[in-house]
């Protein structure tokens, strides 16, 4: 018997991906398609927060700039409640400040990527957090 591509480990790692571009969580679904975890998206920061809260990810992926909250804010939120304060957070983003780039990390954020960022980053990034391992096929 053999797994399906949609069928997922019992235990396999949930990654939420907040970004207002829906192309950007499309495209990290399918370029993670070969690993067995489950891509959650949210379009906006507090529809992201709220996942984060409901659905608690092994790890949240955020941009930066968004409707109804930006990625720092996000980030802050997360930080300062109980349930969320212990998931790691990656930022990728189109800003390219260094100020920004600063205070994310200061914020506790596991890696900070402007995009495009390379892929195998973002793997090693993400597998630095979670058991990022490919599909097993029987």
């Amino acid at each position: 018997m053999s797994l399906s591509s949609s069928e997922l480990g019992p235990n396999c790692p949930k990654i939420l991906c907040i970004d207002d571009d829906p192309e950007i969580s499309s495209s990290l679904s399918i370029r993670l398609a070969p690993y067995d975890v489950e891509v959650l998206r949210a379009y906006h920061g507090m529809n992201g927060f709220w996942l984060a809260m409901t659905e608690r990810p092994d790890v949240v992926i955020t941009d930066m700039k968004m409707p109804q909250g930006d990625g720092d804010y996000i980030v802050e939120c997360l930080r300062r409640n109980s349930d969320t304060q212990s998931i790691p957070v990656i930022v990728l983003t189109g800003c390219r400040d260094v100020a920004t780039r600063k205070k994310m990390m200061a914020l506790g954020v596991t890696a900070f990527f402007t995009k495009p960022a390379p892929f195998e980053e973002l793997v090693e990034a993400l597998s630095s957090v979670i058991d990022l391992r490919e599909k097993v096929y029987v």
